[in-house]
């Protein structure tokens, strides 16, 4: 990652023709950025000494400018610890200071002084930066360090010899000194100034003897803050700063002279560090700037709104979020690949940032917030966002083009204004989001605005979910209910539906339909659908002793097929419960199925050729090909309620039936008809050859118990 950048033009020449590769032509503003980018790159190698580590301390990447100065090959330090360059210099509460600071996601900055591989002393200027990962935890440390060794050997000369010829000395060093005398009418004032860096910034060294410090270095605005820091010495503190003079960063060292338990002076020691700073501004913009879209990025955006807001309460102005998430944009990523889906979020953000809002509101930033998600923030009148969003929206109208194909990518939008739905960027956030989660769940290509039932529905979601997690923990809350399949034919029972029930111990029977979804989301299906699993095994057993054989549905979620031991878990299952796979049917919904297809794909034939069998539920509704499904490994297709509740009274409905039961015979497939609710319905289905239905005209779900006293009077 660091290693030299001395090639860096030919690596930004290769990086300019993949580009020219990829998209045919790059604009001019683009080839500009990259030979900003090139000088940027070989000044920041140059400049500074650069280490990544990760975590516990260990080395991972080193620059040249490092090797150099330490005297240490990149083979000798990557792998290893800073400790190969202590000098024995710094204590131990020294170290673990700098540890706690940036362990705590916060930037370190201080002098530090290393020891070379020839066992001679240097000494660097160092900043570390935490690099969170995407989960948001800190992964690795960049310090930035520039060599400050000059300056200290001279700064460590100088107190040997001060008393013998001080003057003479630091005239000749690169930065320079001042000693400082307290002064009570002028507060503290300069009695000595020398050092090459004072002429080099313009400073006259005689001129400047008598006059208060805040009138000799920095710049006028800065006066009053550099004198309390001189005074602030004057208390018996050791103080470090930095400042501008003129276009130049300076940092000062501040020592007091203490004697006879009294400051008689000051020394400061000034060094020039704009290459520094000037690189740290490169980082800070790396970080606070999204690197596929160059817009600013979430931290900005946390930052923004802070202070956005204290202007709009002090303004009494109306401040809103947009945050906008493209529809649907996985299945660009899914079926096309990553490096397409993120040439759509560029065009995306190209599209979104040629919008402007001046006539409609007074203020207005773009961000990106990572993956598919931009965001807004508006100051100005409430109405007036409508028109903002109805403009996001008629954006993607237009069809996105690629490769000379058309894309049709739509969007939706979430909004929440201050300070009618929040009074802090935290719950604005949230507010946003919870209205974006709205316009998602009405279908997409809309905008929602946040409104107080939104939150209750939210706060509705994640009590239900806290209640699942007990009940799951308790163990005692579920029950499965079987619901029989009837074969046409033989008019028997010919297997069953395991379908669970959820008894809470206050609020009675809750309906699967709340809580199952919210399983999916939160992955509590995971431990679920295993008891589900377990418990269908269990009860199968059961009816084997009591001489009932049949074969048991179970249905499983397209986020269980997604893990990567579903396979394994699922086999171990049946083992323990020693139960034969062939004795269940796994059941998964049709988009189920199309969500990760070839993943999908390849764990389904693992199960079948264990001995599962496969059913596609609710079929029909979905948006599969029958490409697709001719290569799902599947044994049966359940056709679903909605096309069998109206017929045969239903012309539309009874082709669709009659052309699905054609299907699967013609494919090898067990076709079962859900939701048949009377006696025509069951006639016609009867009439058109339909294997095996199930539904309330043969029996609702009902408990084990009352399953196999059912069971037994089929037998008699």
């Amino acid at each position: 990652m660091f290693q030299s950048l001395g090639t860096v033009s030919n690596w930004v020449n290769s990086f300019r023709e993949n580009l020219m590769q990829e998209y045919e032509n790059i604009s001019d503003y683009s080839h500009s950025m990259l030979i900003q980018l090139e000088e940027l790159l070989r000044a920041f190698d140059h400049s500074c000494i650069l280490v990544l580590t990760d975590s516990s301390g260990s080395i991972i990447e080193v620059n040249d400018t490092y090797c150099q100065v330490s005297g240490y090959s990149r083979d000798e330090l990557v792998g290893n610890t800073h400790r190969l360059v202590h000098s024995g210099y710094h204590t131990q509460e020294f170290y673990h200071k700098l540890w706690q600071t940036i362990m705590n996601g916060d930037i370190w900055s201080g002098e530090i002084k290393n020891r070379k591989k020839d066992g001679s002393i240097y000494w660097v200027k160092a900043t570390i930066y935490p690099i969170y990962n995407k989960e948001g935890k800190i992964d690795m440390f960049l310090s930035i360090r520039l060599d400050i060794t000059e300056g200290k050997i001279y700064e460590e000369k100088l107190r040997q010899i001060i008393e013998k010829d001080y003057s003479t000395i630091i005239k000749n060093i690169q930065n320079f000194i001042i000693r400082v005398l307290p002064s009570n009418d002028k507060g503290p004032v300069v009695s000595l100034l020398e050092g090459h860096l004072a002429k080099v910034i313009g400073i006259d060294t005689e001129k400047a003897k008598n006059k208060p410090i805040g009138e000799v270095i920095g710049n006028s605005r800065d006066k009053d803050i550099i004198t309390s820091r001189f005074k602030q010495a004057f208390e018996g503190q050791k103080v470090e700063f930095d400042f501008k003079h003129g276009y130049r960063i300076l940092h000062a060292s501040i020592t007091p002279i203490i004697h006879c338990n009294e400051v008689i002076e000051v020394i400061a020691t000034i060094n020039d560090i704009t290459e520094l700073k000037n690189s740290e501004l490169a980082v800070k913009n790396m970080a606070y700037h999204d690197a596929l879209t160059g817009l600013p990025n979430r931290r900005i955006l946390e930052e923004d709104l802070m202070y956005r807001l204290v202007d709009a309460k002090t303004q009494q102005k109306k401040a809103s979020l947009i945050i906008v998430d493209l529809d649907k944009f996985k299945y660009i990523n899914d079926t096309l690949g990553h490096n397409v889906g993120d040439r759509f979020i560029m065009m995306a953000a190209e599209r979104l940032q040629t919008l402007t809002f001046d006539n409609h509101v007074e203020y207005f930033r773009l961000y990106h917030l990572g993956g598919d998600e931009f965001a807004w923030i508006i100051i100005g009148p409430d109405e007036h966002v409508c028109i903002v969003t109805r403009q996001i929206l008629t954006l993607f109208d237009e069809p996105f083009y690629y490769r000379n194909g058309e894309f049709h990518q739509k969007a939706s939008i979430g909004v929440s204004v201050f300070p009618e739905h929040a009074t802090n960027p935290e719950e604005l956030m949230k507010a946003a989001d919870m209205a974006l989660l709205s316009a998602k769940h009405a279908g997409g290509n809309t905008f929602r605005k946040f409104n107080s039932q939104m939150k209750n529905v939210f706060v509705s979601k994640v009590l239900m979910e806290d209640d699942l997690r007990q009940a799951i923990i308790a163990n005692n809350q579920f029950e499965l209910f079987y619901q029989p399949v009837m074969d046409v034919k033989q008019q028997k029972i010919n297997s069953c539906e395991a379908l669970i029930r959820w008894y809470h111990p206050k609020k009675g029977l809750i309906n699967p339909a709340d809580f199952i979804p919210i399983a999916e989301e939160t992955g509590l299906i995971i431990p679920l659908g295993e008891w589900v699993i377990r418990q269908a095994c269990r009860d199968l057993k059961r009816w084997e002793e009591s001489q009932i054989h049949l074969n048991i549905s179970v249905n499983i979620s397209a986020y269980q097929l997604k893990q990567s031991d579903f396979v394994e878990r699922l086999t171990t299952i049946v083992s323990d419960e020693r139960v034969l796979p062939n004795r269940i049917q796994l059941e998964i919904t049709e988009n189920g199925l199309m969500e990760n297809t070839t993943d999908s794909i390849n764990t389904l034939q693992k199960l079948k050729q264990i001995g599962f069998t496969i059913a596609i539920d609710d079929f029909g509704i979905g948006y599969s090909s029958l490409s697709y499904l001719k290569q799902f490994p599947v044994n049966c297709l359940k056709i679903d309620r909605s096309f069998v509740k109206d017929i045969p009274s239903d012309n539309s409905d009874s082709a669709i039936v009659s052309s699905v039961v054609k299907l699967g015979k013609d494919l090898g497939l067990l076709v079962v008809a859900e939701g048949v609710e009377g006696q025509e319905a069951s006639d016609y289905l009867s009439s058109i050859e339909c294997p095996y239905l199930q539904g309330y005209y043969y029996s609702k779900p009902i408990k084990f118990e009352d399953f196999t006293d059912l069971m037994n009077e089929h037998v008699m």
